[in-house]
């Protein structure tokens, strides 16, 4: 386990392999609702043991209505607005695809964890809305999340948007793509960007995964590829949060492709 700076904030980050990741902490919390779901690893391989939901639809509803009000006053959600408004000149969007969005309702109740993954959903669907403007067909928006409980799932299908599972998401992401993925593992960004670069990119870039490596040799062609088509703006800061820290937008540019 060791110890990188990340865009001013300090984080754990665990090495191996092709392995690299977040560490974060939460807390346990008794058992409610007894509804029960196919749980995953953090990449696309089934879990052995099932994962519960201990909230409702509803109750996530509420939540995400509550903290969406909360961040769509707050100097991220402005300054998301402006730079993606102020967007230069690139390929048209036709899908988004948001992938390791986290849990509404994770395991150990951590109100940390619910807050992030809702608040990135709103990053996300803030992104989704200004790009909307300038498009002249509706955007459609997948979510690929291994680790969503059913109540996950059914709260992001009650927004009209489709669930899909790994590989699917990965196999849809083409030429005219947003994808956003906040701290995600490079296996998870690889198989991304693997097929094709993305219009838009939204995630680690590629000299965090340098820091990370450190002396070693980062060796990915396809993120290097990806940042010599981009124009590269920071994701703004969540207040205090580390929500969206060691994240860039990456904008391709129209004549790399």
């Amino acid at each position: 386990m060791a110890s990188t700076l990340v865009s001013g904030s300090e984080h754990n980050v665990e090495s191996g392999g092709e392995w690299t990741r977040v560490q974060r902490k939460g807390r346990r919390r008794l058992n409610r609702h007894q509804h029960t779901t196919l749980s995953f690893s953090k990449g696309s391989v089934p879990g052995p043991t099932p994962r519960q939901s201990f909230l409702s639809v509803s109750d996530i509803a509420s939540e995400h209505q509550r903290i969406t009000d909360q961040w769509g006053t707050s100097m991220c959600c402005r300054q998301l607005q402006q730079v993606v408004a102020s967007r230069p000149s690139g390929p048209s969007i036709t899908h988004a695809l948001c992938f390791g969005l986290g849990s509404f309702d994770p395991d150990d109740g951590s109100w940390e964890s619910k807050r992030r993954a809702h608040v990135q959903l709103a990053a996300f669907l803030c992104m989704v809305d200004e790009l909307q403007r300038n498009q002249p067909k509706p955007i459609s928006c997948l979510f690929q999340e291994p680790i969503f409980n059913s109540a996950d799932k059914d709260f992001i299908r009650s927004l009209g948007y489709k669930v899909v599972d790994s590989p699917e998401g990965f196999e849809q992401v083409g030429l005219s793509t947003l994808v956003f993925g906040i701290h995600l593992y490079k296996d998870v960004y690889a198989q991304a960007i693997d097929r094709h670069p993305p219009a838009v990119f939204v995630g680690t870039p590629r000299e965090v995964w340098e820091e990370c490596h450190g002396s070693d040799s980062l060796d990915w062609v396809k993120l290097k590829e990806l940042d010599e088509q981009c124009d590269k703006v920071k994701f703004p800061e969540d207040g205090e949060y580390t929500t969206f820290s060691g994240t860039t937008i990456h904008w391709r540019r129209r004549d790399t492709v």
